[in-house]
């Protein structure tokens, strides 16, 4: 077998998927199932999938890690578990296929940098994101 054969072999097995660039950033929809099973102040990320569900991954860091403490490092560590050897993605129990009405897109987190864009107000958010977390992510809190 020619050197040549072989490259277009192994081109053949080239992902065929692309990594998104970017990814939602939800919130458990109040009155949802998700609400009671995640713990409080859980980053979800996700993508809609083909047909009417929503992929996504969380992190709630319910073990207490040090560094996981922020809500933007707790997004990251989702987006990061969505984004491995995608779109299979990290093998894991934080991860769940659901339906759209039980979450809220709050912005969006792009896969490569964890660059997080907000599009909730903090009002919306402040029953699932604490006080600190709001404060790291740029919010004003007087008005809470």
């Amino acid at each position: 077998m020619c050197v040549l054969q072989l490259c277009d072999r192994l081109r053949a097995v080239e992902p065929l998927v692309e990594v998104p660039s970017r990814l939602c950033l939800y919130v458990p929809h109040p009155e949802s199932r998700l609400c009671t099973k995640l713990a409080y102040g859980s980053a979800i990320v996700g993508l809609p999938l083909p047909g009417d569900r929503i992929r996504i991954y969380y992190e709630g860091n319910v073990i207490g890690a040090s560094n996981l403490e922020l809500y933007r490092a707790r997004a990251a560590q989702a987006a990061s578990r969505m984004i491995h050897n995608y779109p299979t993605g990290y093998p894991t129990r934080a991860r769940e296929d659901v339906d759209p009405r039980e979450l809220v897109e709050v912005g969006t987190i792009e896969s490569r940098t964890g660059r997080l864009e907000i599009t909730a107000t903090a009002t919306e958010l402040s029953w699932w994101i604490g006080r600190a977390d709001l404060a790291d992510l740029g919010f004003q809190l007087e008005a809470l």
